[in-house]
């Protein structure tokens, strides 16, 4: 099983990004999915310690901290690659700055560039995990 990790202060977007995970094909028998939700950066750490997750879909602007701050404190606890959500400009800088930034989206996107993104990152992720 793997585990996705949704980290967004709107639970619209949570919930949106959860469904097309479970509802896209993304989800398979071969590698099944879980998603875990959070509100704020510490809720997505508390969770990221807890659950280990493969994939984490980052807000960029949550409540308590940034995208980057938030990056930098979940190195200490668990390295998983980081999908970047932002309704601002400074997404290219971000990924620059952190390796684990695999895949970017700004807001507002379309269902089809969110499902897309999943999609393309799980596939190279899960390829490395599923046995041959």
């Amino acid at each position: 099983m793997a585990t996705i990790l949704i980290i967004d202060d709107e639970p619209g977007i949570r919930h949106i990004t959860s469904m097309i995970i479970k509802q896209n094909d993304l989800d398979s028998p071969q590698v099944p999915l879980h998603t875990v939700e959070a509100g704020n950066g510490a809720e997505g750490l508390g969770l990221l310690f807890r659950h280990h997750p493969e994939l984490v879909i980052l807000d960029n602007r949550l409540p308590d901290m940034n995208g980057s701050e938030w990056i930098e404190r979940s190195g200490l606890i668990w390295p998983a690659a980081v999908i970047l959500i932002s309704a601002s400009a400074e997404l290219e800088s971000i990924a620059r700055t952190h390796p684990v930034v695999v895949g970017m989206l700004a807001k507002p996107f379309k269902l089809a560039e969110l499902r897309m993104i999943i999609h393309k990152v799980l596939s190279r992720l899960l390829s490395k995990n599923v046995p041959s």
